[in-house]
């Protein structure tokens, strides 16, 4: 028998929200309902509160600051990209409790709730895999932060070592040796987190760091 939750469906799109609230409502009969069109009122949600976040009406959720930690509940992110998978060791650094693609959200919809409802998380293999690679490798506080950065600002598995590479102090030959490949490719790599990140020289890419953390503190 499934548990009783609170279930906040979050999206722009009234027709898609209620579509949703409707098809969920006969399967999670024992269960509330709530659409919203903004998370300005999320706060301070109780332990069975789940909140479906509509990511195509949305925008992402690192972008807008979004810890389900701070918050309270079991967040979902639905209708996300293929790319946000190298995004999900940032997103579960910040708490989320899974993400599903276009693609298959109606399809994989009601399993994921039913799996968060029990506790366990909802992300592909492929997605869970890469986050554990990245716990292993970076394995302390500031790998967290690059993980969650990487999630704001997009960038790719390779662009994430890189980034960790720089904030360690190493030049671009010394991240070239380390991960065989030549010097001219690991400029194009940071040319790319410089423009992503909205920065303009290597420089500057620490204080990123401690501007993630101020604004997390804070949200």
């Amino acid at each position: 028998m499934t548990k009783s939750s609170e279930i906040y469906i979050v999206s722009e799109n009234v027709g898609w929200a209620d579509a949703m609230k409707g098809g969920l409502s006969r399967i999670f009969s024992d269960s509330a309902f709530y659409h919203v069109k903004t998370i300005d009122e999320l706060w301070d949600l109780s332990d069975i509160a789940i909140v479906i976040y509509d990511k195509e009406t949305l925008g992402s959720p690192c972008l807008k600051l979004v810890s389900p930690g701070a918050r309270g509940g079991e967040w979902l992110i639905v209708n996300g990209e293929s790319a946000d998978i190298e995004a999900c060791p940032g997103l579960i650094a910040l708490g989320f409790s899974g993400l599903i693609v276009s693609e298959y959200t109606i399809e994989m919809l009601p399993k994921a709730i039913r799996t968060i409802i029990d506790g366990e998380l909802w992300f592909s293999r492929e997605a869970l895999s890469l986050s554990l690679r990245q716990i292993i490798r970076v394995g302390n506080h500031s790998g967290s932060s690059v993980n969650i950065l990487a999630a704001k600002y997009k960038l790719t598995q390779r662009e994430q070592q890189i980034f960790l590479s720089l904030l360690q102090g190493l030049s671009n030959k010394e991240i070239a040796l380390k991960m065989c490949v030549s010097p001219s490719t690991i400029k194009c790599h940071v040319s790319n987190i410089l423009l992503k990140t909205g920065k303009h020289s290597r420089s500057q890419l620490s204080s990123l760091l401690v501007d993630n953390i101020s604004e997390y503190s804070s949200s």
